[in-house]
């Protein structure tokens, strides 16, 4: 049975379009392809009482001058035993294939109206640790990689459905995995324990750990003075491999990592007045992202600019690094002593993060839990909060 919705080469006729799912929405996620209409959603609910997953489309008579009026439609939905953690669309042409991380990772394949389940990949049969995220390959579509509480990562290959290799990636639960841009074979994740991890699987008695959460102040009741908070999120740049953003948990601000220059982060995106519950960056933009969060805020950032200043900055710790050294060889006096000086204070400079203001804000009606960018379509972002999903055009 063909759906009514495939096919249209539908575009929104408003700037800000809704759906009211009927559940707390959680997941969220665009489907890539085009040839089945570039406005299509998998949404995820997160709800006591029962679960489910939905494929939704731009209906084709949305009204443009109606407000609160659902402009996409269902197109096909399918109850879950458990709230599923994050959904993406299978990358490519090929099958119609959506996928979701719970208690397994499911994989359904879209089939007219109808979500027909292909897959449920666990490593075991009987009992297996929730999995707290998941992200499919772009470059080889066939593999997915999932992250679970357990303290694993584990490389699925989707056609076969089979273990390809799992490790123990953190010393604590895993919470958030995704691929470098344009690979195979590297993926970074992110858990509790506070840092940020580089992985290749074709080295994986090694890793590389890029970035630690600063110590933060630690709750009350805990009796302790600080503690290291847990990095809850992270997003691969979809262009630039180099840069990575994470946020940890309760953190008002997002922190962007350079793997060329692991240890400390380039830039705080600071904005928000409550935590960061996701980010995203922009497809076709390697130095655009959107976050959202407890404060009801969508803000949209440009970071090009302060990267431009950093590497300024490091061009001239570098300069005054070599000056320094010149003059303690050649004229070791009072100058030399104020140029090593100097040239320490211009190293501090270059090592700490540039502050980042948004250029664009939105005000949703709660706290917003998902976003999700359209790669189709990238003039278009959607955000969830409550039983809304929303979608705004930049």
């Amino acid at each position: 049975m063909s759906s009514p919705y495939f096919g249209d080469a539908l575009s929104p006729r408003k700037e800000i379009c809704n759906y009211y799912a009927g559940f707390p929405v959680y997941a969220l996620a665009w489907s890539r392809r085009d040839d089945r209409g570039c406005f299509r959603m998998a949404i995820g609910s997160l709800d006591e009482r029962a679960n489910a997953l939905q494929v939704v489309q731009l209906l084709p008579q949305h009204d443009a001058a109606a407000s609160e009026r659902a402009d996409f439609g269902v197109v096909a939905e399918t109850p879950v035993d458990y709230p599923l953690t994050r959904v993406q669309w299978q990358p490519g042409l090929g099958a119609d294939l959506v996928a979701g991380a719970g208690d397994a990772l499911y994989v359904w394949e879209v089939d007219g109206a109808q979500l027909r389940r292909r897959a449920r990949l666990a490593t075991r049969a009987d009992y297996a640790a929730p999995l707290t995220a998941f992200d499919w390959n772009v470059v080889a579509p066939n593999l997915a990689l999932t992250a679970s509480i357990d303290t694993t990562c584990t490389l699925w290959d989707v056609e076969h459905q089979q273990a390809k290799t799992q490790l123990i990636a953190h010393d604590r639960e895993v919470f958030d995995v995704a691929f470098a841009a344009n690979s195979q074979d590297v993926f970074v994740s992110a858990g509790a324990d506070g840092s940020v991890r580089m992985f290749d699987l074709r080295a994986l008695e090694h890793s590389t750990i890029l970035y630690e959460a600063p110590a933060a102040a630690a709750p009350a009741a805990s009796g302790r003075q600080a503690f290291t908070p847990p990095l809850l999120r992270l997003a691969c740049n979809a262009l630039d491999a180099n840069y990575i953003a994470a946020v940890a948990l309760d953190a008002d601000r997002v922190s962007i990592v350079d793997v060329r220059n692991p240890g400390a982060a380039v830039a705080q995106l600071q904005g928000h007045a409550g935590a960061v519950h996701a980010v995203a960056w922009h497809p076709a933009s390697s130095t655009q992202l959107c976050s959202a969060g407890a404060d009801a805020r969508v803000l949209v950032w440009d970071i090009r600019h302060a990267l431009a200043a950093r590497h300024h900055q490091q061009r001239q710790a570098v300069a005054a690094a070599a000056q320094a050294k010149q003059l303690g060889r050649t004229r070791p006096s009072d100058a030399s002593v104020h140029a090593a000086a100097h040239a320490a204070a211009a190293q501090a400079l270059s090592q700490q993060p540039a502050a980042v203001s948004p250029s664009l804000t939105y005000a949703a009606r709660l706290p917003v839990n998902a976003l999700a960018w359209n790669h189709a379509a990238p003039d278009w972002v959607s955000i969830a909060f409550g039983s809304t999903v929303q979608t705004l055009r930049l």
